[in-house]
């Protein structure tokens, strides 16, 4: 059977697949390649210049750096950490986001938004993420930087907040056996079963196997099982790449990778062969 892939659903920070004909270690190595190996640009390094808030600056630090940033630019124009390693060069290593922020007759939430960046394409996927409040007289001034890095040596780095492979489930309805008395429609959580006039419709790529429908089922009209050679590929991005990017970045990590062995082996052959 020859490799088939199709889109099932798709949105702004989202996207499901379904593969056909591809093997599940492959598939799985995809999904791990896009929680852990991926890089994006995250906070890593602040440098307080007034910090009078009830928060320590460890803490503000920490949420810094867990706040999602834009990175499609971002993977064309900065170096990768292992470039930058005993560094001092901000310029192609860093990108620098400033903050100072005074609260003066009133109680201030400062957000996401308030951060202002020297980099347009880096700055954060949302304006609405709360960083500190800050009391009548209170201050708070940092200036952060922000470099690229992997999920693997932390999850701020992960530009998915899920990645997951499932089997493609198979739902057989034996139409001599069912009543159309419509309980499985009215159990199954996820609206796999419908039913239309003298017969039940049934949408597979919703299915998560719960098996609720054939719990309530008086006839055993509902036989679930799933197809051995059908995967769903579902990546939910945190909004620092796209998807579609995320799934991209992935696809050539692994090939690398791939071509990273198949050079060694041609080593090993051509020792051999001496």
């Amino acid at each position: 059977m020859g490799l088939n892939v199709k889109v099932l659903d798709r949105g702004k920070n989202y996207i499901k697949l379904l593969f056909e004909g591809v093997p599940l270690p492959l598939l799985n190595a995809v999904r791990r390649a896009a929680l852990a190996e991926v890089p994006t640009m995250a906070v890593d390094e602040v440098i307080f210049v007034d910090n009078t808030s009830a928060l320590y600056d460890e803490i503000i630090a920490h949420r810094l750096g867990m706040i999602p940033l834009t990175s499609d630019e971002a993977l064309g124009k900065y170096k990768m950490p292992e470039e930058c390693i005993g560094s001092t060069e901000v310029e192609g290593c860093y990108a620098v986001l400033t903050l100072d922020v005074s609260a003066k007759d009133e109680v201030l939430t400062v957000y996401s938004r308030d951060l202002t960046s020297q980099d347009p394409d880096v700055r954060p996927v949302s304006p609405d993420i709360p960083i500190a409040v800050l009391a009548p007289g209170q201050r708070l001034a940092f200036e952060a930087r922000a470099r690229l890095g992997r999920g693997r040596e932390h999850i701020k780095w992960s530009p998915s907040t899920v990645a997951t492979v499932t089997y493609l489930a198979k739902v057989s309805l034996n139409r001599s056996r069912c009543t159309l008395c419509g309980k499985c429609v009215e159990v199954c959580p996820r609206g796999v079963l419908k039913l239309v006039k003298d017969h039940v419709e049934v949408d597979e790529g919703k299915c998560i196997l719960c098996r609720q429908c054939v719990k309530v089922c008086d006839y055993d009209a509902i036989d679930l099982s799933w197809y051995e050679d059908k995967y769903i590929l579902y990546i939910e991005s945190s909004g620092a790449l796209k998807p579609e990017r995320i799934l991209s970045e992935a696809l050539k990590i692994i090939v690398n990778k791939l071509q990273i062995i198949h050079n060694e082996l041609n080593k090993l052959g051509s020792v051999g062969g001496s």
